[in-house]
């Protein structure tokens, strides 16, 4: 109680102070050598600061602010060219005014709440596998709806980003509908889902109650009231009325549970009273089931849940570690890692040129999405550490995967298992088809997209849109003109509204330059011209093999967890991370390398975590 005291009281003392350094020291400098740049009128790099103007506003934007610091401090920012350039004293002034806003982001000493996340619907994957949990169906009633659209870090399970429209509820009914016919079409499932029947007449409102009783506190994730159930039991009556025998009068509730508003939307309850509280077992039971499966609870997490016992931090971690170890977890791995690392796009959304790439078959896209998959089900599953997917000396292949990265083991037929690597340029992340073929082009690599995905989806630091006087590069390498690609590159960096930000992504991708457009390991280009894939980051460091970059991201493997753990935050609660959130993220961190980096127990922080237990009145 003492060390919140003085923390809180050091918080009342240091904020005054702060706040005159930005009023004082760091608008002034902004208004004179930023601004003009990056304004109302102009916003160069898409990087707005003149809405920087309060201690609370530096707060929200403290990432930015770190990059300003960086920028200012290596002299990048103002540019050169500009007529009025900042003085040292300025330099020194702003930097330390600036970090002064970010070191109270990162200890804390700001005012700290739980976040609060906007009544959410189900999006496309999660309804699909809760309709297949719920009634047993083993198609896809949801591959009709619109696509979801993303938010917050990325994801297409954003509260924020999930809107409802006529059309929607249109395909609701038609999937509902489909549901409830295949159900009934099916014996085994009918029996199952319809499990209680009258004896006698007078018993079939009873019989009806335990059916749609029991189906209701699945589907709306919580128990039911007399309120939840009448609507249900009216429409059982209404079909007992028109002459419908038993099973066929629980067709419209059974129909209408899946249109429901509690059954497509998580709600989380408020407390008017209070500025945060903490979910009840049930809705901590949602938001456990749906981070880790994508899907509702089963029926042992609503045991525990309906025994209040879920909170209890030895439960929960049971709990936790009991649904990794689930056939469904491979979810997690689909949906969180597939959108984090985009390997998802080898769905449907990379398409290799099929005459330069004619090797590029579907069972090769299906292993390389697959591959994928596995290895970060495994990573989890089997406690390793979360630096693996930088460098790791294994991968999962099958035979024709293997063949397509000339691996040494033998591997023989369709389904992929655990292979070591002796190669160290193809292990981890970086030397997977699917990553390499997901940031190319269909007719050539990309350093660019590769460089960019380096520093958005492993580092977290994106780096801004490009300007609309860019140009473009060709599409085709092997159409150029006499120079090779990287030559063509070189030219384009030297523009300079594209060299600042160039400097910071091509090397990372020239890095990768010896794997192809689809992964494959190469020496040569597509002019039969000898790869050059020597590369230099900003502050002269030197490398030129994918091995000697994972060299370089495993030095600065904090940078990557942090960016990690703020993409599971935001997966696993459904919004975007605010400032405060920013601390959470920092004592995570911390606690990893006390635990050998162990990715099972990156998991269980974040279940742990402040944004995922608990609700606040505000954003």
């Amino acid at each position: 109680m003492r060390s919140f005291f003085i923390t809180g009281l050091i918080a009342l003392l240091i904020s005054p102070l702060v706040a005159d350094d930005f009023s004082d020291q760091i608008k002034p400098i902004l208004e004179k050598h930023c601004i003009s740049c990056h304004g109302p009128k102009k916003q160069k790099g898409g990087i707005t600061l003149h809405d920087i103007d309060s201690l609370d506003a530096g707060f929200k934007k403290f990432r930015l602010l770190e990059n300003v610091i960086d920028q200012v401090e290596h002299e990048e920012m103002p540019p050169d060219d500009e007529d009025v350039l900042p003085t040292d004293a300025e330099r020194e002034t702003l930097i330390k005014a600036l970090s002064k806003v970010v070191d109270r982001v990162k200890s804390g000493n700001i005012p700290q709440r739980a976040g609060r996340v906007t009544l959410r619907r189900l999006n496309r994957n999660e309804y699909h596998y809760t309709v297949r949990d719920l009634f047993g169906v083993t198609f896809n009633p949801s591959k009709d709806f619109p696509v979801d659209g993303a938010g917050g870090e990325g994801f297409d399970n954003m509260a924020d980003a999930l809107f409802s429209t006529p059309t929607l509820l249109e395909k609701y009914l038609a999937a509902a509908k489909k549901v409830v016919t295949a159900v009934y079409a099916n014996p085994t499932l009918k029996s199952k889902v319809i499990f209680a029947t009258p004896e006698s007449p007078n018993d079939a409102k009873a019989a009806a109650g335990k059916v749609l009783t029991y189906h209701a506190t699945l589907a709306y994730r919580r128990r039911v009231s007399k309120d939840d159930l009448a609507p249900l039991l009216n429409a059982f009556a209404k079909g007992q009325q028109a002459g419908r025998n038993f099973e066929q009068s629980l067709r419209a509730p059974l129909t209408a549970l899946l249109i429901n508003p509690r059954f497509l939307f998580r709600a989380e309850h408020d407390e008017s009273d209070k500025d945060e509280w903490p979910l009840n077992d049930f809705e901590l039971a949602t938001r456990l089931s749906y981070f880790l499966w994508s899907s509702m609870p089963d029926r042992e997490l609503f045991k525990i849940a309906d025994a209040g016992q879920l909170r209890d931090p030895k439960v929960l971690r049971a709990q936790t570690l009991r649904m990794i170890a689930s056939p469904k977890f491979t979810n997690f791995a689909r949906h969180f890692a597939g959108r984090w690392l985009e390997f998802d796009k080898m769905i449907d959304q990379v398409d290799p040129d099929p005459k330069r790439f004619p090797t590029f078959t579907p069972e090769l896209r299906r292993s390389m999405y697959y591959e994928s998959v596995e290895f970060f089900t495994h990573l989890i599953r089997q406690n390793r550490p979360f630096t693996e997917l930088i460098d790791s000396d294994y991968t999962f292949a099958n035979a024709t995967l293997a063949k397509h990265y000339g691996l040494k083991e033998s591997v023989t037929g369709n389904e992929l298992r655990k292979v070591s690597l002796i190669d160290k340029n193809r292990g981890g992340i970086l030397g997977m088809g699917s990553t390499l073929t997901a940031t190319s082009l269909p007719l050539r690599t990309s350093p660019v997209h590769r460089g960019v995905w380096i520093l958005d989806a492993m580092l977290g630091d994106p780096a801004p849109p490009p300007p609309p006087d860019a140009g473009e590069l060709p599409a085709d390498d092997t159409k150029a003109q006499g120079l090779t690609f990287r030559q063509q590159l070189d030219l384009h960096r030297k523009a300079t509204q594209c060299a600042s930000c160039h400097a910071r992504i091509d090397p990372l991708g020239f890095g990768l330059e010896n794997f192809d457009a689809i992964g494959r390991w190469r020496t040569k280009d597509a002019n039969g011209k000898p790869v050059d894939s020597s590369a230099t980051l900003p502050g002269d460091i030197t490398f030129s093999t994918p091995q000697e970059l994972k060299a370089l991201l495993m030095a600065g493997k904090d940078k990557f967890a942090a960016n990690m753990t703020r993409k599971l935050i935001s997966y696993a609660t459904g919004r975007g991370l605010e400032y405060y959130d920013e601390v959470t993220v920092n004592k995570i961190v911390a606690e990893l390398p006390k635990k050998k980096d162990s990715s099972r127990e990156l998991i269980l922080q974040i279940v742990n975590s402040r944004p995922f237990l608990n609700r606040s009145k505000t954003r």
